[in-house]
C-alpha cells in the first residue's frame, strides 16, 4: 500500500493579504486513509508575524567573479522531498551563501 499526502491548501495573494498569519495543518485520521485539514485563520493574532524583509538577488552580485562559485555551490545537494521541497531548499542555500 502506497501513502501520499493528497490534501493541499491554496491561496492567492489577496487572500495571503488578508490572513498572513493563516496556518495549514494536517491532521492524523484513524478511520480514513485521507487526512483531514485544519485552517487556522489567527484572527486574533495569536501567532507571531515575522516582519523580515524579503530576500532580494542584487544584480551587482553577477559582476562579482565569487557570485557564480556560491551559486553553484549552494546548488549542489540533493534534499529529499518533493521538487519543490528541493529548489526552496536549494534557493535558502543560495540566499544564505550570498547573504555572508
Amino acid at each position: 500500500m502506497i501513502w501520499e499526502r493528497l490534501d493541499r491548501g491554496v491561496a492567492n495573494y489577496e487572500w495571503l493579504a488578508r490572513f498572513p498569519t493563516g496556518r495549514i495543518k494536517h491532521l492524523n485520521s484513524l478511520t480514513s486513509d485521507h487526512k483531514p485539514i485544519l485552517l487556522s485563520l489567527d484572527v486574533y493574532g495569536e501567532h507571531k508575524q515575522w516582519n523580515r524583509k524579503p530576500f532580494r538577488f542584487k544584480a551587482m552580485w553577477v559582476s562579482d567573479s565569487r557570485c557564480r562559485d556560491v551559486v553553484i555551490r549552494a546548488w549542489d545537494c540533493t534534499p529529499d522531498g518533493t521538487p519543490m521541497f528541493a529548489t526552496a531548499s536549494k534557493l535558502k542555500r543560495c540566499k544564505q551563501h550570498l547573504k555572508v
